[in-house]
């Protein structure tokens, strides 16, 4: 059955009319290990859809091979994904999405399949989401059929590159698994806002409700404000604060994290105090952006990678959802800068310097650089580099072409 779908998709992939849309991506990486990476997609218009290919090589090894659809039929629109893995001759994930508006509500429908070839496979499963205006009140219900439209990252274990997708399928053999219920827009006193969450699941029951409300401004000039996350659980009860501090007149945000300490002996517990996890200063300047992130608490929190934005997570709820972070450095110092460049396309450039417990001065322990620039409107060039006082531990170059 595998083989008829990937000749299907062959003959799909050679049916392309020569003038599609294309973009071919060439890479090289020096460090720390020499390799090739290239990439062509093509996309091209057909019976009233836009569909495309995705094929990627590194270094000899045909790592991915990918093909995509989306349009509209009637008032409904659609995208398919379907990813395989030629150089181990191996279907590994589908996904199929649905969406359409009607009498005021808005409906989507998510169905993914995973291999037995990927890790967490192999699953498959559907989500419902409909969602409901009711005034200033939003209603949205997330009804779980073994799946969760919050992502999936599927990664290849020999070169380390991966492909993201909206679905997650998390069970096989579908069912009902879970169910959400969530209120936006209500409207609490002293002009505040707030959100509530219901959580179901077929495993535990009730799983969890969480109250949240934000933009409380406690002072003015500058302005002092906080969002209240209260997560009631079957035995326990979690509440975060995080107040902000705004200063409109510089263009920049300061923001800390706090920690509720508490005592938990016996049944019944008590808040010791308030702890300042992590900092965060942004600041925009005309067309350049600098932040500045310190961890105190770094048992719990930590700085994510480039990948995932720079920004500061908790480590329990990346660990959990899969997101990249730097345990041992414990502040980031990141500049980046966007223009137009001189011939059609707009430049881009990143600088994150990291600080550690490293020996050296300040404790610095890693800068990060990214550079793209345009050659014209259809090609870009870009460096990546990473270095550190051992030397420089990454380096790659890539070309993208476009027509």
């Amino acid at each position: 059955m595998m083989g008829k779908i990937v000749a299907a998709g062959l003959v799909l992939l050679l049916a392309v009319p020569v003038a599609a849309a294309g973009k071919l991506e060439v890479g090289v990486s020096l460090l720390p290990a020499l390799s090739l990476t290239t990439s062509l997609t093509l996309s091209w218009e057909m019976a009233g859809g836009i569909y495309s290919s995705f094929t990627q090589f590194s270094l000899g090894t045909w790592v991915w091979q990918e093909f995509c659809g989306g349009g509209y039929f009637g008032p409904f629109s659609w995208e398919g994904h379907l990813l395989f893995g030629p150089s181990t001759v191996e279907f590994l994930y589908d996904e199929f999405i649905l969406k359409t508006d009607f009498a005021g509500l808005s409906f989507a429908f998510y169905a993914a399949q995973l291999s037995g070839a990927v890790l967490g496979g192999p699953a498959d499963g559907a989500a419902l989401v409909l969602t409901a205006q009711l005034g200033e009140v939003e209603l949205e219900s997330l009804t779980e059929l073994g799946a969760r439209p919050e992502g999936i990252e599927i990664f290849h274990a020999g070169t380390g590159l991966s492909r993201k997708y909206t679905t997650d399928p998390r069970l096989s053999g579908g069912g009902l698994s879970g169910e959400r219920l969530t209120l936006r827009g209500l409207s609490l006193c002293c002009d505040l806002s707030g959100e509530a969450e219901l959580y179901l699941t077929k495993e535990h029951g009730f799983d969890y409700i969480k109250l949240t409300a934000g933009d409380l401004e406690l002072w003015c000039c500058p302005v002092i404000a906080t969002a209240i996350e209260v997560t009631f659980e079957l035995q326990t009860k979690s509440v975060v604060i995080t107040p902000e501090v705004k200063m409109p007149q510089i263009q920049g945000c300061f923001v800390p994290y706090l920690s509720v300490i508490t005592d938990a002996n016996g049944l019944a517990s008590r808040i010791e105090g308030i702890q300042v996890s992590a900092l965060k200063l942004e600041c925009d300047i005309g067309n350049v952006h600098l932040k500045d992130l310190t961890v105190l608490d770094r048992c719990n929190w930590a700085i994510s990678t480039e990948d995932y934005g720079s920004e500061l997570v908790e480590r329990w709820r990346a660990d959990e959802e899969g997101i990249q972070y730097h345990p041992e450095y414990w502040e980031l110092l990141s500049v980046e800068a966007k223009g137009p460049g001189c011939c059609g396309g707009e430049w881009h450039a990143l600088f994150n310097t990291y600080f550690g417990d490293e020996e050296t001065l300040f404790g610095w322990g890693m800068s990060h650089l990214e550079l793209s620039l345009p050659w014209g409107e259809a090609i870009e060039a870009e460096l990546v580099a990473e270095f550190s006082p051992a030397g420089v531990g990454e380096l790659s170059l890539s070309l993208t072409v476009g027509w």
